[in-house]
């Protein structure tokens, strides 16, 4: 198969010159149909041409030189811990700690600096007595196709990021480890439709030695799960600290 090329505009980074994880994996897993196994290898530059490698098992996202991530099929399937209330997620919402102190205040999910109709602005809150973090999340009209569909790639990056919260909520506050997602799984069920009112529910799943699980779903109003998620984020020295109390205190 031929080799394709594609540019991501900086509209949706992650880290500082950086694409956001789950944006760059849905971009690749919509190569297989939207639901995908996407293991990241390395940072995705933006704004400049990447070549998309097709063969009949798998898709490879490449630089010049490097593979940057590769997905390949999936069948995912999670149990949802618990399905709050509106209200306790809005509340939740409310609590999120990334709108006062945030290390990427620009991230296009999770980023408080930018504007409704730029980023996502989704804002996990931890649910009291659960290790569960929710936001509510109305997609707005941009971010949809011609059918009024939330397009794939935005559906796999808001999961991204309430995965993150989640793991950070369930470390030790002064946790001085640091973790980047190293891949993510995610399954697409039902289409996700723009202008209508959404929560996605994030928790952590367990992991072993410098890998750790975190599971998320995006919600229907009427309660149904539309996407799910599970995410392996790997401890590293750069990358999202840990520790809430940590971040808060090096943000200060």
């Amino acid at each position: 198969m031929a080799d394709s090329a594609i540019v991501i505009d900086r509209r949706y980074r992650g880290f500082e010159r950086v694409a956001q994880g789950g944006y760059t994996s849905g971009l690749l897993a919509g190569f297989l149909g939207g639901s995908a196994r996407v293991s990241l290898r390395a940072p995705v530059p933006m704004g400049e041409p990447l070549r998309v490698r097709e063969s009949p098992t798998a898709v490879a996202l490449c630089g010049e030189t490097d593979v940057l991530a590769e997905a390949t099929g999936t069948e995912l399937e999670l149990d949802l811990p618990l399905r709050p209330s509106i209200a306790e997620v809005r509340a939740a919402s409310r609590a999120y700690p990334g709108r006062e102190r945030h290390p990427f205040p620009e991230c296009f999910c999770c980023g408080p600096e930018r504007e409704v109709g730029d980023g996502l602005r989704i804002f996990p809150g931890r649910i009291p007595g659960h290790d569960a973090v929710a936001a509510p999340w109305r997609p707005t009209a941009d971010l949809a196709d011609g059918r009024g569909f939330v397009r794939p790639e935005i559906v796999w990056a808001s999961l991204d990021c309430p995965q993150l919260w989640a793991l950070m909520h369930s470390a030790p506050a002064d946790s001085k480890d640091r973790v980047v997602t190293a891949a993510m799984e995610t399954e697409l069920r039902a289409p996700v439709n723009a202008e209508e009112s959404h929560t996605i529910i994030a928790w952590p799943s367990g992991g072993q030695g410098r890998r750790l699980l975190a599971d998320a779903a995006l919600v229907s109003e009427n309660g149904e799960p539309l996407a799910i998620s599970r995410q392996t984020a790997v401890i590293t020295e750069v990358g999202v600290p840990l520790g809430l109390a940590r971040m808060a205190a090096e943000l200060s």
